[in-house]
């Protein structure tokens, strides 16, 4: 059995792998002082792991807590922390500097490639938005990366004084108050790039996954088909530490 755990960056998502499928846990948000007593609580329901693979884009301050944190739970635990490499698990990576590529994005090209192999593109819908297309021959040909909803709006209200950030949902169309204008013109804002990106780059994409935080609501507001696969740069790791053990 293993614990994955995917340190992002304003969240922390994590599973058990116990081999026939992935049991995600509740995500926690790492900006919150108190995060490593909520994962702290949620693992000492388990039982010990064999390993705990990890990967992660946040800061190493947060990475080491949370590698401290497993070993002092699980004494002499196996641990792997991912990397992009050129290469591995049937995908070349198209970065010059393989390690200049969030590990996440490496890990999403891993999940794509292993499960829906072809021509296809998985969009990572987080606090980054980010899109990377892969070919049946395994060859990742590069990405995009963007401001994600909340970033988009965060924006707004830095940049603005006059406007006051309100955490809520409205219906998206033509508002007549500035907090719904906001929620609908950054929402329309991610759809449009993930939109024109798909129909300017993967065309002949056989398969689009979505994944990340955002990737249902976004996935409402596009013209095209798509699968949403939650913990999907999980999935990715599974694989990952599978090739490493």
């Amino acid at each position: 059995m293993k614990v994955l755990v995917d340190i992002g960056n304003t969240r922390i998502k994590w599973a058990v792998d116990g081999g026939e499928k992935l049991n995600l846990g509740l995500a926690i948000e790492h900006q919150q002082a108190d995060f490593i007593k909520q994962l702290k609580h949620d693992w000492l329901q388990l039982s010990p792991p064999d390993l705990v693979a990890v990967s992660s884009v946040s800061n190493k301050h947060v990475t080491e807590q949370i590698i401290a944190l497993a070993e002092s739970l699980w004494p002499n635990i196996f641990v792997i922390i991912a990397k992009s490499t050129e290469q591995g698990f049937s995908v070349r990576n198209a970065y010059p500097q393989a390690n200049k590529l969030g590990v996440d994005r490496w890990l999403g090209l891993i999940a794509l490639q292993h499960y829906y192999p072809g021509n296809s593109c998985v969009v990572d819908c987080g606090t980054a938005i980010t899109l990377d297309v892969l070919n049946k021959q395994g060859q990742h040909l590069g990405g995009l990366i963007s401001p994600g909803l909340k970033l988009m709006r965060r924006s707004l209200f830095v940049g603005a004084e006059n406007l006051s950030q309100v955490e809520q949902t409205f219906t998206v169309g033509l508002s007549n108050y500035t907090e719904a204008a906001i929620y609908s013109g950054t929402l329309y804002s991610a759809a449009g790039l993930i939109e024109k990106s798909i129909n300017e780059f993967c065309n002949n994409c056989e398969i689009i996954v979505l994944t990340g935080g955002d990737a249902k609501i976004l996935s409402q507001h596009l013209n095209c088909q798509t699968v949403i696969e939650p913990g999907f740069i999980l999935k990715g790791l599974s694989i990952y530490s599978a090739g490493k053990m």
